[in-house]
């Protein structure tokens, strides 16, 4: 039996390294939550976290099954200020879903590649594109959505654009979704 050199790799394992030395950027950025939280969180946690700048709203914010008591307000993501929203599961009562948004004349073309660039650069190539041409005279928006699917999390990129008119910078939304892969069931997905 003859022995390799340390440090040499055989022509059969070569693919084998090359493969997973290409998806190491999505491999080496899996997430368990969004910035400082992990899912499962209670409200009063992610508050904790982030102390003065948790922003406890008065009432609570309803999204579908989720709703949100606490909010960041200009949080910096791709060189541009967001608001966040920490979802929280009706039921459980626990992090269930982070929401990223920038409205109306802040959710720029520009915004949305700069959006798109970092998480490319972050997360590597997406896993999806869910773009849907929509007919804003009619009231169906352009969506150019993007999909990064980690083993613990997935991140939805949206820009959605009614485009209408002279006020049409009015209706424009760019939406980052960081959502736990297990509870993400649509490889496509709705908005807001």
């Amino acid at each position: 039996m003859t022995q390799r050199p340390a440090g040499r790799v055989s022509r059969r394992a070569l693919p084998v390294l090359l493969l997973a030395l290409a998806a190491w950027p999505a491999l080496a950025a899996d997430l368990a939550g969004w910035d400082k939280t992990r899912w499962g969180m209670r409200s009063g946690e992610i508050a904790a976290l982030y102390g003065q700048r948790a922003v406890k709203l008065d009432g609570r914010i309803e999204f579908d099954r989720l709703y949100t008591d606490i909010a960041l307000r200009q949080q910096p993501f791709a060189g541009l200020d967001f608001t966040v929203y920490f979802q929280m599961d009706e039921h459980s009562r626990r992090l269930a879903q982070v929401l990223l948004e920038r409205r109306r004349q802040y959710a720029t073309p520009e915004a949305w590649q700069a959006v798109a660039a970092v998480l490319t650069q972050e997360l590597g190539p997406e896993s999806g594109n869910c773009d849907r041409r929509g007919d804003p005279a009619a009231g169906k928006p352009h969506i150019l959505d993007r999909v990064w699917t980690l083993p613990t999390t997935t991140i939805h990129a949206s820009y959605i654009d009614f485009g209408v008119g002279e006020s049409a910078e009015l209706s424009r939304r760019l939406l980052v979704r960081y959502v736990p892969a297990a509870r993400d069931s649509s490889a496509c997905p709705r908005s807001g």
